[in-house]
């Protein structure tokens, strides 16, 4: 019977407060008929994600299964944020990586407390955080979510993110889309990104009351409707900046092919010059400027600038040392040419 009601209950947390509720009931149930540690481990979590703290302690206080210990930092952090840096270095001690579960809990707590590292500025090159939502009434508040999979509620600073608390977290998987540093989260802040727009939630977390637990378990079907038409609506929207996302490393991609292949035509063309050889006569450097041999001082100027760009340090910076070999040597070699039709004494012919 309590497997059948853990079964029931489903994956944890569900997307929606409703299914949430309802998580809750069956897996009170569980744990009250047995004191099942997967039934608390579970409801653990659906509480914490309710935004229940105190209520998702005592669900998992006492258990030694490594999801209960994460499920209980997190509820810390909830209520108790100054104690959640001091809970994450007394569970990373305890906890021995003994099978996939504790090594995995074990990588999540070393997250967390990389991330915490870098929201009060000490240690900023780790922890890796996506903005999921903003609030700019007076306090302004930001949530964060972190690699870790927890989600933070913290004050914006110009340089570091003040902890208020942790927020719900959504479940082991929220993490996935944690990939940028506090710093680009805090410019993120600054320039009145939202991030996926969702709510922040308040400085002070709930309190569990029937009422609550109530109206959760008995929501009509029109609010349930309702509640999956804003999580469709949600979902629509991470795709849409999904595929703005794609959109521009698209873009990027097609810049860097084309920059390629104007490196690659640079360093065809330019062999000669990179390996010291200038051109001997006005006819090679005509020809490496592709121009006629007579043709006027202004068009081998033009024909200068058009070829010489391609070779700038900007174009070629971050490739492999022989490209940029070619463009170092491709620039003296135009410049010696533009030099030889226009009448002009080379600076790199004199010096040789």
């Amino acid at each position: 019977m309590i497997d059948d009601l853990i079964q029931t209950a489903g994956p944890v947390p569900a997307r929606a407060p409703g299914a949430r509720w309802h998580q809750a009931a069956l897996l009170a149930t569980a744990a009250a008929l047995g004191g099942d540690p997967a039934a608390r481990t579970r409801l653990g979590c659906v509480l914490q994600a309710l935004d229940l703290p105190d209520a998702a302690e005592a669900a998992v206080d006492g258990l030694e299964a490594p999801w209960a210990r994460w499920w209980h930092v997190v509820a810390i952090g909830q209520r108790r944020p100054v104690e959640l840096a001091d809970a994450v270095a007394a569970t990373l001690e305890d906890l021995v990586p003994v099978d996939p579960d504790a090594r995995e809990v074990r990588r999540r707590l070393e997250d967390l407390a990389d991330e915490l590292r870098a929201m009060d500025g000490s240690d900023p090159s780790r922890a890796r955080f996506s903005l999921q939502g903003v609030c700019t009434d007076t306090p302004a508040r930001a949530l964060l979510t972190g690699r870790s999979s927890a989600s933070f509620v913290a004050e914006p600073g110009w340089e570091a993110m003040r902890l208020v608390r942790l927020a719900p977290s959504d479940g082991p998987q929220a993490g996935n889309r944690a990939h940028l540093p506090i710093g680009d989260i805090i410019e993120l802040v600054a320039r009145g990104d939202r991030g996926a727009d969702r709510p922040v939630p308040p400085d002070r977390p709930a309190m569990l009351a029937p009422d609550d637990l109530l109206n959760g378990v008995r929501e009509d079907r029109g609010v349930r409707d309702q509640r999956l038409l804003d999580l469709a609506d949600e979902v629509r929207s991470e795709r849409e900046v999904l595929a703005v996302e794609r959109s521009q490393l698209r873009q990027q991609k097609a810049a860097l092919a084309a920059a390629m292949r104007q490196v690659k035509d640079m360093a065809d063309r330019g062999v000669v010059a990179a390996a010291g050889q200038l051109p001997s006569s006005r006819a090679e450097a005509a020809a490496l400027l592709e121009v006629d041999v007579d043709a006027p001082a202004t068009e081998v100027e033009r024909a200068f600038k058009r070829q010489v760009v391609r070779c700038h340090p900007d174009r070629v910076e971050g490739l492999h040392p022989t490209i940029r070999g070619h463009a170092e040597g491709l620039t003296v070699a135009l410049t010696a040419a533009r030099d030889m039709l226009k009448g002009v004494p080379s600076a790199a012919r004199r010096r040789s």
